[in-house]
């Protein structure tokens, strides 16, 4: 969400595509978006949370064995 003017209200909303990127202004369209990035936002783990779960997901990756780990193509040449 962008705004350019000393107040925090948003005149567009930008989001990329694989292939582009989309600039919105239509006041409708824009509240679609404000809700659902403070639903997101709302619903987001904080920074310590985060890395928490990332640690956490991170420990649990069992490590492969001999036999199950995976030679980098050049290598096998």
């Amino acid at each position: 969400m962008l705004s350019f003017g000393p107040e925090p209200a948003p005149e567009a909303v930008a989001y990329d595509t694989t292939t582009s990127t989309v600039l919105v202004e239509d006041l409708a369209e824009m509240a679609a978006h404000a809700r659902i990035f403070e639903a997101l936002s709302a619903s987001a783990l904080t920074p310590d949370q985060s890395l928490a779960f990332v640690r956490k997901a991170l420990a649990s990756i069992p490590e492969p064995s001999a036999a199950e780990a995976v030679v980098p193509p050049t290598a096998q040449r």
